[in-house]
């Protein structure tokens, strides 16, 4: 199966300190995220991998990474019979 690995940036997703002990991020909504990476990924055939996701905070800034994997063609099979 045909895969590719994303990293992708979730602009305005920052960790802010809430004091000397804690940063919190604003509240997003994982899977209305999860819609705009589909979205990205729908012209060439792949769409990520749920399972895969890994959620990553570099310099404060929160990013989601993981597995595209390409689209399988669903196969039918048939069968035949005589009488």
């Amino acid at each position: 199966m045909e895969s590719k690995l994303f990293s992708y940036k979730v602009e305005g997703i920052v960790l802010e300190p809430l004091n000397d002990q804690i940063k919190l991020s604003p509240v997003f909504d994982r899977k209305e995220l999860m819609e705009k990476i589909k979205e990205i990924f729908i012209g060439d055939g792949f769409k990520p991998d749920e399972h895969s996701l890994e959620f990553k905070i570099e310099g404060g800034q929160l990013f989601i990474q993981g597995l595209a994997v390409k689209k399988q063609e669903n196969k039918s099979i048939g069968f035949m019979t005589s009488t």
